[in-house]
Parts: C-alpha cells; structure tokens; sequence
C-alpha cells in the first residue's frame, strides 16, 4: 500500500496533451475526468512553470480500495531546470544535455495557509534541484511512458537528474491530457511497481 504524504515535497512527471481551455471549467466546480487526449501544435511543456492550485481526485478504483471519491486540495510549485543546477546534498550537478529531457522541478505540498513571497522562497531553498521531489520528464524517454509532451512524477526513484534511470519502486505518474495557459489536468496512478491511489486532477495556474 503506498500513498502520498502532501506534508512532505514530492516528485512527479507528468504527460501533457492539450485541447479545451480549462477557463471553461471554474476553480470552484468539481474537477472533470478528461477523456480525449491531444496536443496543441506547438505547446511547449516549459510554459508549464508557475504556481498552481491543485484538485487531486482520488477515485474508487486504486488501492486500497475505497467506497468514495475523495478531493484534497493541494499547491503546486514549477521552475525551470538549469544547467547551471547543483546538489548541495551530493555535491553533483545535472547530467550532459539533462534539460533536454528535465525541463521543471518543484513541490507539491497541502494548499493550506498563506502562500506570501517569503514561505514560497523558504519552499524553494529546502528543494535540491538534483533530486527534486517534483521532476517533469518530457521529450525523448518516450519509450518508459512519458508520452508526447511531458510527465510529472511524485515520489519515484527516477526524480534524479544525475544520469540514472529507475523505473521500479514506489511512486506516481501525472499524466496530463490537457493543458493551456490557464493550467493543466489529467489523471494519476502508480509509476513503478508498488500499488497506489489512483485518480485525476485539475491544476489551475495562479497568478499573483
């Protein structure tokens, strides 16, 4: 059984396809299932940076099992990738050409309290940009599952941008099948082998 515990930072991938604006779907309604998955000519996945307010969809069908859907309420954070990026743990920077592939890192925590300049700053100087606990993997790993435009992954042992590849373990996948200006949504389920909830979601940007 594995679950994700929002009090810490997470790692995620996520997959992005593109089609209806999500302006057309209010932060206030019920986040919707998307079904029909594509991709804008010309979406860029690094336009993906920014804050969002999260609605995490945990349905019925995951592990463990449940009897009702349940809606957390969560904060995401994206920044851009840099070469320039270094491991103050392991004392490593990002592998060759890392970028190309890892193109943000971030945290998803609970959307609970203020979110001033200061607590975000704190945030983002407690994340390693070498292993962060959120990672979108895009472009040329399609052939483990990230798809056309990008992954976010949580909590998985391949949230490293050092060189190594790790498919198994515990952890999610974000798979997004849509996404705009205005944010992004898709569904969720396990990335490595470790059963997990599954789920959609619905990230809407916040602009400040």
């Amino acid at each position: 059984m594995h679950s994700i515990r929002w009090s810490r930072a997470l790692v995620v991938v996520v997959t992005v396809h593109c089609r209806a604006p999500l302006t057309s779907v209010p932060e206030s309604s019920a986040c919707p299932r998307v079904t029909e998955p594509s991709v804008e000519a010309g979406w860029n996945s690094r336009a993906m940076a920014g804050e969002y307010r999260v609605q995490w969809v945990v349905d019925t069908s995951g592990y463990p099992p449940r009897t009702s859907p349940r809606t957390e309420h969560l904060r995401l954070f994206l920044w851009p990738t840099s070469m320039r990026d270094s491991s103050s743990r392991a004392h490593r920077g990002p592998s060759p050409n890392d970028t190309a592939a890892h193109l943000l890192y971030g945290v998803m925590v609970p959307d609970s309290g203020e979110f001033d300049k200061k607590r975000i700053q704190r945030l983002r100087s407690n994340i390693d940009p070498i292993y962060p606990p959120v990672l979108l993997l895009a472009g040329p790993r399609r052939s483990v599952g990230v798809g056309e435009a990008g992954v976010l992954l949580l909590e998985t042992v391949g949230n490293r941008r050092d060189g190594v590849l790790g498919l198994d373990g515990t952890g999610m996948g974000m798979w997004v099948t849509q996404a705009n200006e205005s944010g992004f949504r898709g569904s969720f389920d396990r990335w490595g082998i470790v059963l997990t909830d599954k789920g959609h979601y619905c990230a809407y940007r916040f602009r400040r």
